[in-house]
């Protein structure tokens, strides 16, 4: 029989090693720069019946935020994206244009872009603090807005101008 006697010193320092090893948690969401959404049209209010999915990367740096929107070919007539304010299942107020001027454009359903607050894409009413505050704390949606131009406006796919997919926006 063999005895094997193992001081503390050891033990804690197998025990560090195997801690940072398996430290696969999501960063702080307090200091949190990263940032995903997932877009469906079952995330909307009221929700949307549409085969169009999409998915949204948001990073931070300083007082920018680099964000990548990327949807299915479901997604027809995309004319604008938002930041919104509002937990899930809440409608909230635009914060922040990410893409589109009201005309269809690839870039709502593919593309990167930077705003900066006090530029391209300024913050509506809200500063970047409370914007960033708001991502971090799952308290923003990002969402797609589409427009077939025919009257009347939203009566199904690809003419959703109150939004026809949506996710919340969290930290990765």
């Amino acid at each position: 029989m063999h005895r094997f006697r193992i001081s503390k010193i050891a033990v804690a320092a197998l025990l560090s090693i195997v801690s940072a090893c398996g430290d696969d948690e999501p960063a702080d969401p307090a200091t949190a720069t990263s940032f995903t959404a997932t877009l469906s049209g079952a995330n909307e209010v009221p929700p949307v019946t549409t085969t169009a999915t999409g998915t949204a990367t948001f990073e931070v740096n300083g007082n920018e935020i680099t964000y990548t929107i990327t949807t299915t070919t479901n997604l027809q007539n995309a004319i604008l994206g938002h930041i919104h304010l509002a937990a899930a299942g809440v409608n909230g107020p635009v914060r922040l244009n990410l893409c589109g001027t009201g005309a269809p454009q690839p870039a709502c359903t593919s593309g990167t872009g930077v705003v900066a607050t006090g530029t391209n894409g300024a913050a509506l009413g809200v500063t970047f603090e409370e914007l960033l505050t708001a991502m971090r704390t799952d308290g923003a949606y990002v969402n797609i807005h589409t427009d077939d131009g025919q009257a009347p406006p939203n009566t199904g796919a690809g003419d959703m101008a109150g939004g026809e997919i949506r996710g919340q926006i969290v930290p990765q």
